[in-house]
C-alpha cells in the first residue's frame, strides 16, 4: 500500500477521474461520495489570494470562508493524481443570479530541474508573485521567471469566458423571483442550477466534421440553516452538519443530446441541472459554490473501440442469416421423414392384412389334413377308389410342399443392412419426438433441472463475493482512495491543531500546520481507521456486483443445461428404439422359422413332412401297383400333417397378432414423424421471424442512431483530452485546471 507524505502531495493535483462511459461517471461519482456519509473532507491544494486591490469590488479572501463547503465537494468526487508541470485554479466570483463579477486566476509552476528561470505563456492581467519575490520580464503573452530553482505562484485577473457557464434561478411558490427580492421571505423555496458548456472544437465524427462541446464535471453545494426543511434535491444529496445541511449536487454539461439520449435508453440519466426545494423561514443564503473541472481525465480514446462492435454486429448478421437457412434445410428434411413414415405405415397395413388371411387360410389348411388323414385310412379299404383320385393328391401334395418351402425359405432369410437402418430410422424418430415432449418447457423435468442449474449457479456466484471484495481491495483503485481518505483526515487534524501548535511552540501557522499534519499521517490508529472505512466500500461494492451477476445469468445457465440434457436423453432414446424395432422384427421370422422346422415324435416336421408328402404322392403317382405297400407310410406322412399344419396355426395366429402391433406401432411412428415435421415447420418460420424481425432490427439500430452516439462519445472525451488551461500554457507543458465559483450571498439586511 503507498502512502502520500505532504513533499508528495505538494507535486501531485487531484482531478476527476472518468471510467468507460458516462453511465460509470455517474456511479463513480455516488461512489465516491455523493452516497455517502460526507463526514471525511480532502483538502486541495490552492494558494493564498492577493488583497482586496486585486479581487476589484469583492473581497477575494472571503473564498477562503469557503474552505468547509469546497472540503465537502472535494470529498464527493472521485480523485487521483497525475503529475504536470502547470496547476491552475481559477476563482470566480459571481452575482447571486450566476453573472460573473470578476475572475482571479492562481498559477503554480513547477520546478523540478531546479532551474535559474521557468517560461510560461499566459493571458492573464496584473500578474502578481503570490509566494516568494522572484520577478519576471514579459514579452506578449511569454513571461520568464528570474526562478532561482524555486517553484513559482502567481495569480493574475481575466475577462475571458468561462467555458462552463453556472445560472442560478430562484423561484417562491412556484413562481420565479429576483435574489434580491427572495431575501427574507418565507415559503416553498426551490433553487436551479444550470450548467452550460461554452466550449467547442471542431472533431470528425462519422466522415466528417462536427463542433463538439467539451464536457465538463460540475460538483455545487449550498449550506443551508435550520429555517430550511423538507429538503429535497435532484441529481445530488444533502448532508446533515449539526444544525445545517450541506447540499452536494453534481451535473456533466457539454455531452451531446445523442449521447444524453442513448444512456436514457439504458435506464440512465446524463444530468446538466441541479435543483433543490424546501420549505423556508426568512430566506438567506450565504452563497454557492461549484468546483468544475474539464472531462481530460475521462479518456475514452483508449477504451472505445468501433471495430469490435463492427465486426460484432457483422457476425450476429451472418449468424442470423445461417440460423434462417440451417432451419429450412432442416423443415425439408423432417418432412422427407414424414413422408417415410407414411409409406412405412402402409407397407405394415399390407403385412397386418397378409398375415389375417394367412391365419383365416390355416383353418382351412388343418380341415384339409386331417381329411386327408381320414380319406389315405380309407384308401388303404378302397385302393380300388384310389387309382382315379392319385393324381389329383399328388398335384395338392406338390402345391402343400411348395408353398411351406418358400414360407420356410422367407423366415430364414436374415434382414439387409438397408431393411434394419430403415426400421432403426423410424422407431428412433418416434422416440426422440417422446422425449422433446417430456423435455419441453413447463414440464415437471424442465422445472426441475431448470431450478437445479440456476440456483446452483447462483450459489457459486454470491460465493465468489469475498474473492472480489479482496481483488478489488489489492487494485490501484483502492490505493488512491485510501491515499485520499487518509490525506483528508491528516488535513482535519492539521487545521484543528494549528493553532494550539502556534500557541504552545511560537511558530508561525504554516509551520504548524506541516507538523501536525505529517504527525498525522503517521498515526497508526488513523491509518487503521482509514483502511477499515475504505474497504468496507469496496466489499459492499463486491457483493452488489455478485448480486448483479448472480440474477443476470441464472436463466442462461438453466436453460443451457436443460437443452444439454434433452440432446443427451434424445440421442440415447432414438439408438435404443432403433435397436429394439430391429431386434423385434429378426426375433418374430426366427419364432416362425423355428415352429415349422420343429421335428414332431413321428420324426417330421411341418416342412420335412410337406416335402415327403410330396414325394410320397409322386412315386404313388408312378408307383400304383406298389401303393398297397407304401400306403401305411401315407398314412403316417397323413398323420405328420395333420399335425404340422396345427403348429402352423398356431404360428400364423401369433404372426397376424405381430403384425396388427406392429402396424399400431407404425401408425404412432407416422403420427410422431408428421409432428416433428410439423414442428420443424414451425421452427424455421419463427426463426426467420427472428431473424427478420429482431436480429437484422439490432444491428441496423446500431448502424443507425447507437454508432453515432458511441462515435460522438468518443470525439467529446477527445475534446476533453485536450482542454487543460484557461490562462493559457505553452504547448510542451502538461497542465491541469480547475475551477471554483462562488456566488454572492442572499440576505435581508
Amino acid at each position: 500500500m503507498k502512502h502520500i507524505n505532504k513533499k508528495e502531495w505538494k507535486k501531485t493535483t487531484k482531478y476527476i477521474a472518468g471510467s468507460t462511459g458516462a453511465v460509470a461517471l455517474a456511479v463513480a461519482s455516488c461512489a465516491a461520495g455523493i452516497t455517502g456519509t460526507g463526514t471525511d473532507v480532502t483538502k486541495y491544494d490552492k494558494e493564498y489570494l492577493a488583497g482586496d486591490d486585486k479581487a476589484s469590488d469583492t473581497d477575494a479572501t472571503t473564498i477562503m470562508n469557503t474552505d468547509d463547503l469546497a472540503d465537502q465537494l472535494a470529498d464527493n468526487v472521485n480523485l487521483k493524481e497525475k503529475d504536470v508541470d502547470k496547476d491552475e485554479t481559477v476563482y470566480v466570483f459571481a452575482k447571486a443570479n450566476g453573472d460573473v463579477d470578476n475572475i482571479l486566476v492562481n498559477e503554480t509552476l513547477k520546478n523540478r530541474d531546479k532551474s535559474d528561470k521557468i517560461e510560461d505563456t499566459t493571458d492573464l492581467k496584473d500578474i502578481v508573485n503570490v509566494k516568494g519575490d522572484e520577478t519576471f520580464t514579459q514579452n506578449g503573452n511569454k513571461i520568464t521567471w528570474d526562478a532561482a530553482g524555486n517553484e513559482i505562484s502567481y495569480q493574475g485577473t481575466t475577462d475571458k469566458q468561462l467555458p462552463v457557464s453556472v445560472k442560478a434561478t430562484y423561484y417562491l411558490d412556484g413562481n420565479e423571483i429576483s435574489p434580491e427580492e427572495l431575501a427574507g421571505k418565507s415559503g416553498k423555496v426551490k433553487i436551479r442550477l444550470d450548467y452550460t458548456s461554452n466550449e467547442k472544437v471542431t472533431k470528425e465524427v462519422n466522415g466528417k466534421e462536427e463542433d463538439i462541446s467539451v464536457p465538463f464535471v460540475a460538483v455545487s453545494g449550498m449550506v443551508l440553516g435550520d429555517n430550511f426543511t423538507n429538503i429535497q434535491v435532484t441529481n445530488g444529496k444533502y448532508l446533515a452538519q449539526g444544525e445545517s445541511n450541506i447540499v452536494v449536487g453534481y451535473a456533466v454539461p457539454g455531452l451531446d443530446s445523442g449521447v444524453k439520449d442513448a444512456a436514457k435508453d439504458l435506464d440512465t440519466e446524463i444530468p446538466d441541472y441541479v435543483e433543490v426545494s424546501a420549505d423556508v423561514t426568512d430566506f438567506s443564503l450565504d452563497m454557492t459554490v461549484t468546483m468544475l473541472v474539464n472531462g481530460s481525465e475521462m479518456d475514452y480514446s483508449g477504451d472505445l473501440d468501433l471495430t469490435d462492435l463492427d465486426d460484432l454486429t457483422e457476425a450476429l448478421s451472418s449468424a442470423g442469416n445461417q440460423l434462417a437457412t440451417g432451419s429450412g434445410d432442416l423443415s425439408d428434411g423432417a418432412t422427407q421423414v414424414s413422408d417415410g413414415a407414411g409409406q412405412l405405415a402402409t407397407g405394415a397395413g399390407q403385412l397386418s392384412d397378409g398375415a389375417s388371411t394367412l391365419a383365416d387360410k390355416m383353418g382351412d389348411l388343418t380341415t384339409g389334413a386331417g381329411s386327408l388323414k381320414d380319406g389315405l385310412e380309407s384308401l388303404s379299404g378302397k385302393s380300388g377308389d384310389l387309382t382315379n383320385g392319385i393324381g389329383v393328391i399328388d398335384q395338392s401334395a406338390q402345391s402343400i410342399a411348395a408353398g411351406i418351402n418358400t414360407l420356410d425359405a422367407a423366415v430364414n432369410t436374415k434382414m439387409t443392412d438397408e431393411e434394419k437402418a430403415a426400421a432403426a430410422k423410424q422407431a428412433g424418430t418416434a422416440a426422440a419426438s417422446a422425449v422433446e415432449a417430456q423435455f419441453a418447457e413447463g414440464t415437471d423435468t424442465y422445472n426441475q433441472i431448470y431450478s437445479q442449474a440456476s440456483e446452483s449457479y447462483a450459489s457459486s456466484i454470491t460465493g465468489a463475493t469475498d474473492q472480489i471484495a479482496q481483488a478489488y481491495i489489492n487494485s490501484d483503485a483502492y490505493t488512491a482512495f485510501y491515499n485520499a481518505a487518509l490525506s483528508s483526515k491528516a488535513m482535519e487534524y492539521a487545521t484543528q491543531n494549528a493553532p494550539a501548535l502556534m500557541q504552545a511552540y511560537g511558530i508561525d501557522y504554516q509551520t504548524a500546520f506541516n507538523q501536525a499534519y505529517n504527525g498525522a499521517l503517521q498515526n497508526a490508529e488513523l491509518q487503521a481507521g482509514v483502511a477499515a472505512s475504505v474497504q468496507s466500500a469496496f466489499k459492499q461494492m463486491a457483493q452488489q456486483t455478485t448480486a448483479s451477476l448472480a440474477e443476470s445469468g441464472k436463466a442462461t445457465i438453466g436453460q443451457s443445461v436443460v437443452g444439454a440434457c434433452k440432446s443427451a436423453a434424445s440421442t440415447a432414446a432414438s439408438q435404443a428404439a432403433g435397436q429394439a424395432a430391429v431386434q423385434g422384427a429378426e426375433t418374430a421370422k426366427v419364432t416362425i422359422a423355428s415352429q415349422i422346422e420343429a421335428t414332431q415324435a413321428n420324426g417330421y416336421s411341418l416342412v420335412s413332412g410337406a416335402n415327403a408328402l410330396a414325394q410320397g404322392t409322386s412315386t404313388l403317382a408312378g408307383s400304383v401297383p406298389a401303393l398297397k405297400d407304401g400306403i401305411s407310410q401315407l398314412v403316417n406322412g397323413a398323420n405328420a400333417l395333420a399335425s404340422g399344419a396345427g403348429q402352423l396355426s398356431e404360428g400364423a395366429v401369433s404372426l397376424k397378432d405381430g403384425a396388427g402391433t406392429l402396424k399400431t406401432g407404425v401408425d404412432q411412428l407416422k403420427d410422431g414423424a408428421g409432428q416433428v415435421a410439423d414442428g420443424a415447420v414451425t421452427l424455421n418460420q419463427s426463426l426467420v421471424s427472428l431473424n427478420n424481425d429482431a436480429i437484422k432490427k439490432m444491428v441496423n439500430a446500431y448502424n443507425g442512431d447507437v454508432k453515432d452516439s458511441v462515435e460522438r462519445l468518443q470525439a467529446a472525451m477527445e475534446a476533453a483530452t485536450e482542454y487543460d488551461s484557461f490562462g493559457g500554457k505553452s504547448d510542451n507543458t502538461a497542465g491541469v485546471t480547475k475551477f471554483i465559483i462562488k456566488t454572492a450571498a442572499i440576505s435581508a439586511e
